[in-house]
């Protein structure tokens, strides 16, 4: 070998080795250098801290696809449709039932892809099958923000389009008492709980899971009271009743709407005393009464505020806003806790009575009247003129007079100042009494006016509970008593029982299920509105979607249809006319990363089964971090003392054995930071399992070494040379060698294959400390063992722990 050659190899392996070296050392050791801060190791969730999330599939969807086919084809069977038809929903069914079986690693697939958003790409995601029911367990190790990472993974997104539906039909109602039934039969039959099927028909529209809630006597739901009297024994229940949910009234108010359903419910726990925070201020007042000295209720029922009101409650009411809660001190020593329900402040009024001559298309115009506006007013003027000539103004009003006080003579109920049109008002309030006006245009027609007596103001109109408390100059224990209202330490002890429900509301919510949705959807794209320039998400469907849109925007023009995504409302544009092509625009988004994320969302993935979060575990990055200290004690203290023991039992060959298991060692943490096969986005996650893996397989690096060496020591007692007992050792132990290493390997790809998340580190840390151990045993203490041959310390046997018998005299 020509020197050149010689050192351009020696060269080569120093800078390997100077790689290996480098990629094995310790992260925070180079992370000075920004070169140098990659490869890493990754560590599973039990070295690392992090969560795991065990997700249920529900195929309960699927199921009532497949149900709605076969009963499609039986309808076309009897209907005597074409072979086509048949066919094609024949082809359905078949598809279906391939996604049921693949819906495993369709959405272990989609989760991945989200996992990987959240930059955790060390996560793993390992199926499970509990009874009749499909789990994912996810492992997100070094995920801190624990609700972060189940509201990306466990997100259901579901793109839908709905049609308007408001009307409250018998049709309607019909489909909600089937839902019930269906519910019912699922329960019955399948023997799923009531909290898995809330879980799987909280996606549909009318539809609510009030989940596990606590009800006192007086809380429960009309309809629900028989309730109170049953037992966990009593199983799931079915009652119509009504709930109370928060809605708007006409100015956009908040206010609270009655919505009648069927419940499904169950008791869960029974009865049981418990502590109520009373919110409500009469009944707290009521309990205070009972339970304070010296307290005393009063309730005011609405009506004028009482000329006796102390002014100081006066002022405080007129300050107060309904719902509030305020103390007052009085002059008498006493003091008040005040709750007011509701306040009318008192108003300037008129009292008057008038004479209206409506005309066709005034504001509340009779069908009955016909007469013109030019008609009307000469009308007026000329009523007007009979009144000043002496004739009766309540006749007059009885018989010509278009308004329903015209049976009362034109007498009007007390005028609020700001109630009426502004012309009507000027006169009725400026006019002296007993006047008649000339006639005063409004948009009801013309009216004539006479003022019947002064204006007066009205006494304000008030409703309020009074608390109160004797002998508080200083209102100090008024202050307390408010002080615990507004923090809800006033309790009262009850009997509470517990409920798990689901209402079916029997009131449409404005929306209907339509064929589209997001099983048609092919792609998103952030968009600018070319009018706007505003982001908007353009989605693109596959050809049956495109046919189905093109249907569903030609059914519904003028009218809205509504987009959903995840089950929240995105956009409910107005249909101006049919659109073809197969694409829509979703709009709503307030910038470019709403925009971004909407589309990002869509394009990672529908999940074709939704999923629910069925328990949950967190580890904290300390209690990993301990139990990765203590792992690598126990993997130093083993490798020292099988040196020391391979330096005791087997001298210089212990030596070559121990360089050799510092190579592996090195080589280890190399494997372990590289991905797998170089160029695969995928690397070894260890794992506390695969820690112990580690472990085993350092003790099983040496074995090979353990059976050469003992070969060799035969062959050196036999007399032979070191350099053939080198060689004829390692020949002879190869066989015991290989079928050891390759039962080991065989073993590894059963418990991978079949076994759990943490069975699976195990096998593949074990498994490639096996490969690496057969190339550092046969190849690299075999080539050290040659070099040591070639010197003049292979006489010496006794380095190697063989003492040669001395020949015998003869």
């Amino acid at each position: 070998m020509s020197p050149n050659r010689s050192l351009l190899r020696s060269s080569a392996t120093l800078f390997v080795a100077a790689i290996l070296i480098i990629i094995s050392l310790p992260q925070e050791w180079r992370s000075g250098i920004p070169l140098l801060r990659w490869p890493s190791i990754h560590y599973g969730l039990d070295l690392a801290g992090g969560t795991q999330l065990d997700f249920r599939i529900s195929e309960q969807e699927m199921l009532d696809q497949r149900a709605a086919l076969e009963q499609g084809i039986e309808q076309a069977n009897a209907q005597g449709a074409s072979v086509e038809t048949i066919g094609n929903l024949e082809m359905q069914v078949t598809a279906l039932d391939e996604q049921q079986r693949n819906v495993l690693e369709a959405i272990r697939t989609v989760l991945e892809r989200r996992i990987n958003s959240l930059g955790v790409s060390e996560a793993t995601i390992t199926p499970s099958v509990i009874g009749n029911e499909k789990h994912l367990l996810v492992e997100c190790p070094g995920v801190v923000d624990v609700q972060q990472c189940i509201a990306t993974v466990g997100k259901t997104i579901k793109l839908e389009f709905k049609e308007e539906y408001t009307e409250a039909t018998a049709e309607y109602r019909a489909g909600v008492e089937k839902s019930v039934r269906d519910a019912q039969r699922r329960l019955s039959e399948s023997g799923i709980t009531l909290a898995a099927l809330a879980e799987d028909m909280s996606g549909k529209l009318g539809v609510i899971s009030l989940g596990e809630q606590l009800y006192f006597k007086s809380t429960l739901p009309k309809g629900l009271e028989d309730l109170w009297n049953l037992s966990p024994k009593s199983g799931v229940q079915r009652r119509e009743a009504t709930i109370t949910v928060p809605s708007q009234d006409e100015q956009g108010n908040p206010t609270e709407k009655m919505v009648d359903g069927i419940f499904l419910s169950e008791i869960t726990r029974a009865k049981t005393q418990t502590g109520r925070t009373v919110n409500e201020a009469p009944t707290a007042f009521t309990l205070l009464q009972r339970s304070e000295d010296g307290v005393k209720y009063v309730e005011h029922i609405k009506g004028p505020l009482a000329a006796s009101t102390s002014p100081r409650i006066v002022g405080t009411l007129r300050a107060m806003k309904a719902g509030e809660l305020k103390a007052v001190a009085m002059d008498d020593g006493t003091s008040r806790v005040l709750f007011l329900r509701t306040f009318i402040p008192g108003s300037d009024e008129a009292h008057v009575s008038h004479i209206l001559v409506a005309y066709k298309g005034a504001t509340q115009a009779a069908s009955s009247v016909t007469r013109t506006k030019e008609q009307a007013a000469a009308l007026a003027r000329e009523l007007k003129v009979e009144i000043a000539a002496g004739a009766s103004f309540e006749q007059i009003a009885k018989t010509k007079s278009d308004a329903d006080s015209a049976s009362r003579g034109g007498k009007m109920e007390a005028v609020a100042r700001g109630t009426i049109s502004p012309g009507f008002e000027q006169v009725a309030f400026s006019q002296d009494v007993g006047t008649v006006s000339d006639p005063v245009e409004t948009q009801y027609g013309y009216h004539i006016i006479r003022t019947d007596a002064p204006p007066s103001t009205s006494a304000d109109m008030v409703g309020y509970d009074e608390l109160i408390i004797a002998a508080d100059p200083d209102a100090l224990r008024a202050g307390q008593i408010l002080a615990d209202l507004q923090a809800g330490r006033v309790r009262s002890k009850e009997e509470a029982v517990t409920l798990r429900s689901i209402f079916f509301s029997l009131e449409p919510t404005g929306w209907k299920d339509t064929a589209l949705d997001g099983k048609h959807f092919r792609s998103a794209t952030v968009t600018l509105d070319p009018v706007t320039n505003i982001p908007v998400v353009q989605i693109l469907f596959d050809e049956e979607g495109g046919r189905l849109f093109q249907e569903l925007t030609k059914r519904n023009v003028g009218k809205r249809l509504a987009i959903f995504v995840g089950g929240d409302l995105i956009s409910a544009p107005v249909v101006q006319g049919e659109i073809s092509g197969g694409s829509a625009v979703i709009t709503g988004s307030q910038n470019f990363d709403e925009a971004r994320l909407l589309a990002q969302d869509l394009n990672t993935g529908a999940i074709p089964a939704p999923i629910f979060l069925a328990g949950q575990r967190t580890v904290e990055a300390t209690l990993g971090a301990d139990a990765l200290r203590t792992s690598m004690q126990a993997s130093a203290v083993g490798i020292v003392l099988l040196m020391i023991y391979m330096l005791l039992v087997y001298r210089m060959l212990g030596a070559l054995a121990n360089i050799a298991l510092t190579l592996y060692t090195l080589l280890y943490f190399v494997m372990m930071k590289l991905p797998l096969f170089l160029f695969s986005g995928q690397y070894v996650v260890l794992t506390l399992a695969g820690m112990a893996g580690i472990i085993l397989s350092t003790g099983m690096a040496v074995d090979a070494n353990v059976l050469i060496f003992e070969r060799i020591k035969e062959e050196l007692r036999r007399g032979r040379s070191f350099a053939l007992a080198l060689e004829t050792g390692f020949e002879k132990a190869w066989p015991s060698i290989r079928d050891g290493n390759v039962s080991t390997l065989i073993t590894c790809s059963i418990l991978f294959m079949i076994g759990t998340s943490i069975v699976r580190g195990f096998a593949i840390t074990l498994g490639l400390g096996v490969f690496l151990s057969m190339f550092t045993a046969i190849t690299v203490t075999k080539w050290l063992a040659r070099k040591v041959a070639a010197t003049p310390l292979a006489e010496r046997t006794e380095l190697f722990g063989v003492k040669r018998s001395p020949p015998q005299q003869g």
